[in-house]
């Protein structure tokens, strides 16, 4: 088949990027070429497309009378950008799959494990991620609804390979870079919720199960992990990973940690501290048989390996580092 992916070696298309060449797939890749020095290289097997998916009259240009088996797209973010999309690809591709998040589902005890029925938020929601990828879900269901347009949803849950999950604030490696200079690793609350991050491998081997697979179309996918983990179990294998004591950890009310260091919208902040149960049942039903392989302690060795070998692919942002020390000025007085 001939696969397009739009966007392409980010933290989890790489991934499934692989998963495709793997299968014996013809994989074109469509972006702007802005970012890949921070990124995995793109593998050598994939024909890459430079442009800007916002743009549609220079996409078409350069797609010219181009189809694909399928196309799968990990950056459409609003209801704008899924009405250029579907505008762009009617009439070029058997199967479209775009990438949502499993953060559009509303955080109720009672919708525990989620699944793929469970309720989302209203469009309204205090947070434009949250939303935006509402919006793309709506927009999507219509035109699958009205014009038959073919495609299929996928919520990824907390996936990771180029990035590292912390508790409190953002996966790039600010957090962790403090940490390494003898910070303790902040902690909202007890760490006793339970967490299922996923590395992007295991996603990419679920998710190449649905391209081409008639099956899919109309249809909404979350594939999460299986493993469940506390946030203090967690911390403690990301800090052996560091090579750093996996008992520097500091626990500090939730409440200010939300509005102090309030990166992410307070929503988002509170969903990374909820329980993350998943029933996967429905994506397992048509990808043979499959579950989580990695295990957080292996994922994570891998991810810090791999961002320490090139200075630039450890990226901190300023922003985020000063929010953190308002924490520490707070909370901890001790000497790094």
């Amino acid at each position: 088949m001939k696969v397009l992916f739009i966007g392409g070696n980010g933290n989890i298309s790489w991934s499934c990027v692989q998963e495709c060449l793997n299968a014996g797939h013809e994989v074109v890749e469509l972006n702007r070429a802005a970012t890949r020095n921070t990124r995995r290289m793109v593998q050598p097997e994939v024909r890459q497309i430079t442009a800007d998916i916002r743009n549609s009259g220079i996409v078409l240009q350069v797609l010219k009378d181009e189809s694909f088996d399928a196309v799968c797209d990990f950056i459409c973010f609003n209801g704008e950008q899924a009405c250029k999309a579907i505008n762009v690809f009617c009439e070029r591709t058997k199967q479209y799959i775009v990438i949502s998040s499993e953060a559009v589902y509303k955080r109720e005890s009672n919708n525990l494990p989620f699944r793929e029925n469970t309720k989302q938020y209203e469009e309204d929601v205090a947070d434009p991620y949250i939303a935006g990828k509402i919006q793309v879900e709506k927009v999507f269901r219509e035109a699958n609804k009205m014009e038959g347009f073919p495609v299929t949803i996928v919520r990824p849950g907390y996936t990771y390979d180029t990035i590292i999950p912390v508790p409190v604030g953002h996966n790039c490696f600010t957090a962790p870079k403090k940490f390494m200079e003898g910070y303790p690793l902040l902690m909202p609350g007890d760490g006793e919720n339970l967490w299922s991050p996923l590395h992007s491998a295991d996603f990419a081997r679920a998710f190449v199960c649905l391209i081409g697979n008639n099956k899919a179309i109309g249809e909404d996918y979350h594939i999460t992990g299986d493993i469940l983990l506390t946030w203090n179990e967690l911390a403690g294998q990301l800090l052996d990973a560091l090579g750093i004591d996996n008992k520097n950890i500091l626990h500090i009310p939730r409440k200010d940690a939300f509005q102090i260091c309030a990166f992410h919208s307070e929503l988002v902040m509170q969903q990374h501290l909820w329980h993350y149960i998943f029933d996967n049942t429905k994506i397992k039903s048509i990808a043979n048989g499959w579950k989580q392989e990695i295990s957080f302690a292996d994922g994570i060795n891998k991810t810090v390996k791999w961002l320490f070998e090139a200075d630039i692919r450890r990226r901190v942002n300023p922003l985020y580092d000063e929010e953190l020390e308002k924490l520490y000025k707070i909370y901890w007085n001790g000497n790094y």
